[in-house]
């Protein structure tokens, strides 16, 4: 059998329909920009089975924003190495050691000055997600550290009122919440 077997699909009116090679050129393009097969088979006249069919032989099947974020990292992975991050010349990387990224160490400072690594975190006193230049971080404010570190009775008496009333709480500091729960366990 012909791979022309398998890429032939049959209409409605019974007539088969083979793919070219500038509508495989598409699916490909079509499916790294995150692309669904039922947008795709719009765009191409074909069938979406035709085209879930030929992305899967090819191994470009599955979720169509997975697919576009693979293929960005990948592009972003290429260009790493070979360009500099900073002033976009042209790389040379020795046979040994460890790949460069940058062209000099100026180059170097002045990209981890401009593009500062953050990262997204949650805090532990009002359990709401955050984002912070420090990966050990743990409050998203000044105000959640102190009410965490001279937490008073009274707030405590507040959520335990709640609860035992059955009423929605806010939120509970993460020590409180362990501290509860580690009674739930003992019964």
């Amino acid at each position: 059998m012909t791979s022309n077997y398998y890429e032939a699909m049959n209409t409605s009116q019974g007539v088969d329909v083979i793919m070219t090679e500038e509508q495989k050129y598409q699916i490909r393009v079509m499916r790294n920009q995150g692309q669904g097969y039922k947008k795709i088979a719009a765009n191409l006249c074909l069938s979406r089975d035709v085209v879930r069919g030929y992305c899967k032989r090819n191994g470009i099947n599955g979720f169509g924003a997975d697919l576009a974020e693979q293929h960005n990292l990948n592009l972003i992975n290429e260009k790493t190495y070979v360009y500099c991050l900073q002033c976009d010349s042209k790389l040379v990387q020795s046979k040994r050691g460890k790949k460069k990224k940058y062209c000099s160490i100026d180059c170097k400072r002045d990209w981890e000055k401009n593009n500062r690594k953050v990262y997204k975190l949650w805090c532990q006193y009002c359990r709401k997600q955050y984002i912070s230049q420090s990966n050990n971080s743990k409050f998203c404010s000044n105000d959640c550290y102190v009410r965490n570190r001279f937490f008073k009775e009274e707030d405590g008496a507040e959520i335990l009122g709640k609860i035992l009333k059955r009423k929605s709480v806010e939120f509970i500091p993460k020590w409180l919440e362990e501290l509860l729960l580690s009674y739930l366990k003992d019964y």
